[in-house]
């Protein structure tokens, strides 16, 4: 793993709640109390954890953030409140944390009680493994159907105390139920900039709106979705603010990161065998863009022609026209691969290259309205039967 930002330990451990003894409990724990922020779902059925998260955050600082998989603690009675408020008064007390600066996170079977006394009893073995060298112990501890563990590392451009350079690192996880405005993930950003609590908002706003809200696997909402930063500071750069010559610097970056993230979410999406990358160009408006990008990603027709390796473009036009965007069909222009294959309201001929091309890896579909001065860039993935296998049997 690269270099983590200064100020961060964590820990991965299993306690039970997964049957087979995968790492299913992590933490995150900073040395000093972080500035923080974050974006949960917009589904109104939401987890327990979401529902204390909302309101602690309120408070702009965080010193650890507790994570257990194999169970969502969502739409389990009042039972699921009290068995993750108790988790977390008993997390405060081992790491000497105030409550409120402790956030939760869950993710797995919706409905089902959090095992609480596997909890309970493991909290201090999570607390005694902390270190700023286990984050692929964390990493691996969020996973569910997930098949790789997704970080992601930079060091920004801006200068921090001597010859550090600000860092940050995202780890997330995701793999289904996967439509914008969040969905089935959880992001965790860490950062060591000085910055100010607007300023940091702010970034994570628009890298969240350029990264998350632009990635699509499956449309469907979960009730866990969320994306957390903690900034600790601890390069002791001069502070960013939102007019400072070193936001954009930041904010550049934080967007990097959460992009990579954002493709790793979609190469990992269930069953899938390709990464599709949606690129809108000439857009009235950036809603435009985003309809027209999600009505692509969505489609199963499209979905399991990218599978399936055929060149059925005729599918991807006719979701272009179901997403209610301002265009003007004759200035429509259609390219799969780089190479275009619909202008003028009339196909081109492309022969046997198409089909060649759709045998990679990554499929970029452009589309290019010719109607305004916005663009947008969206990932997805194919579907596959191995994606109804997984969701088939998910619960048993």
């Amino acid at each position: 793993m690269n270099e983590v930002p200064l100020g961060f330990k964590f820990s991965g451990i299993s306690c039970g709640i997964k049957e087979k003894g995968e790492k299913d409990l992590g933490l995150i724990y900073a040395w000093e109390p972080c500035l923080a922020a974050g974006f949960f779902t917009q589904n109104k059925l939401k987890a327990h954890p979401v529902l204390i998260d909302i309101k602690r955050i309120k408070n702009g600082k965080a010193q650890a953030i507790l994570v257990n998989s194999g169970c969502a603690n969502a739409l389990n009675g009042k039972e699921g409140r009290e068995d993750a408020l108790e988790i977390s008064r008993r997390l405060s007390s081992l790491l000497g944390v105030e409550e409120k600066q402790i956030l939760l996170a869950s993710t797995g079977v919706i409905g089902k009680r959090l095992p609480k006394d596997k909890i309970l009893e493991a909290l201090p073995l999570l607390v005694e493994k902390l270190s700023p060298y286990n984050l692929e112990d964390f990493a691996q501890s969020i996973l569910t159907t997930d098949t790789f563990v997704k970080v992601f590392s930079l060091t920004t451009p801006i200068p921090g105390r001597g010859k550090k350079m600000v860092r940050i690192t995202g780890i997330a996880k995701g793999a289904g139920m996967i439509s914008p405005q969040l969905a089935t993930m959880l992001v965790f950003l860490l950062t060591d900039a000085c910055i100010k609590e607007e300023a940091l908002k702010e970034a994570l706003r628009e890298a969240v709106d350029n990264s998350f809200h632009n990635l699509l696997v499956d449309g469907d909402m979960s009730t866990n979705d969320s994306v957390f930063i903690l900034a600790s500071g601890l390069a002791r750069n001069p502070r960013i603010k939102p007019d400072s010559e070193n936001y954009p610097l930041f904010l550049s970056s934080l967007t990097q990161v959460c992009q990579e993230l954002a493709k790793m979410i979609a190469r990992d999406g269930e069953g899938s065998t390709k990464l599709i990358e949606i690129r809108v160009k000439g857009a009235w408006d950036r809603k435009d863009a985003r309809r027209i990008a999600r009505a692509i990603a969505r489609s199963p027709l499209v979905k399991t022609a990218i599978y399936g390796e055929d060149p059925n473009w005729g599918r991807i036009l006719a979701a272009v026209g179901s997403a209610r965007a301002k265009f003007k069909p004759e200035r429509l222009e259609l390219s799969i691969q780089g190479i275009t294959i619909f202008k003028n309201l009339s196909p081109l001929p492309v022969g046997k290259e198409l089909k060649e091309k759709l045998k990679d890896k990554e499929i970029i579909i452009e589309v290019n309205l010719y109607h305004g001065p916005h663009s947008l860039t969206f990932w997805s993935c194919d579907l596959t039967e191995e994606y109804v296998r997984i969701n088939a049997h998910y619960h048993t």
